[in-house]
């Protein structure tokens, strides 16, 4: 049975994306069956991990579009062996034209899934909507990823508040897998700011390790390769494979 984690942040510039690569390629690494979706009409997801939108032939959005379509039909592989469900421009429109009967599609199609992966992963919009409302449907669990800037604080809260709402109101089963800190530049005013007041006021979510602010996960992201394929030896990518063991950790 596959856990399936929403990396989930209602603010943009958190990590969310760099994040989510990152632990889906740490996980593929460590041998776990993985698959990364992008529900992010961005695709910032997609492109990071090298593909080009143009050459995308199947996407998530297909499986909205015709939900008897099998799921696999929309997996691709990346260079280095990473299951992918790719987001395309077209998932705009597609969240427009969904209605509150729409919000359980994602979890359908997850469910078909269910017995080929470990780890599905759901990266999410950076604010409320239908796209995130159908990956907290779907997900067991929500990590959040906090770039240490201002108003993350604000992004916080709104988003631990939809994770409630979601808990209250359609999944009660959904739980916080932790609050990672991320793009840390340890000294700052703004940083510490939000190290301490987020650390007083949701200790026990908080993860037991921060990332750092690492070029290489920059240059991984233009690449297309995540940095801790691209650069498995500095910190940051010490960071999300650590957090890839917790995880595993957590369901054995």
């Amino acid at each position: 049975m596959a856990q399936v984690i929403a990396v989930m942040m209602y603010k943009g510039g958190s990590g969310k994306t760099t994040t989510i690569n990152n632990t889906g390629a740490a996980l593929h690494v460590l041998k776990q069956r993985t698959l990364v979706i992008d529900l992010d009409r961005q695709a910032n997801a997609t492109t990071g991990v090298g593909f080009d939108l143009n050459d995308i032939e199947a996407s998530v959005n297909d499986l909205f579009a015709d939900p008897s379509k099998d799921p696999r039909s929309a997996i691709i592989q990346t260079d280095f062996g990473l299951h992918f469900m790719a987001a395309t421009r077209g998932l705009a429109k597609t969240a427009m034209n969904m209605s509150p009967a729409d919000m359980f599609m994602l979890r359908d199609i997850v469910a078909k899934l269910d017995e080929h992966y470990d780890f599905i992963l759901i990266d999410t919009p950076p604010n409320e909507g239908y796209m995130t409302y159908n990956a907290l449907a779907a997900a067991d669990q929500v990590l959040i990823p906090v770039a240490t800037k201002g108003f993350s604080e604000e992004g916080l809260s709104q988003t631990l508040d939809g994770v409630a709402q979601a808990r209250k109101s359609y999944n009660a089963k959904l739980t916080i897998a932790g609050i990672l800190f991320t793009n840390v530049e340890k000294g700052t005013v703004v940083s510490s700011s939000v190290l301490a007041n987020v650390q007083e006021d949701h200790p026990d979510a908080l993860l037991p390790f921060s990332v750092p602010k690492a070029a290489s996960l920059d240059k991984g992201n233009m690449v297309g390769i995540p940095g801790v394929i691209f650069d498995p030896k500095h910190r940051a990518s010490e960071v999300y494979m650590s957090l890839a063991r917790r995880l595993i950790d957590a369901v054995e």
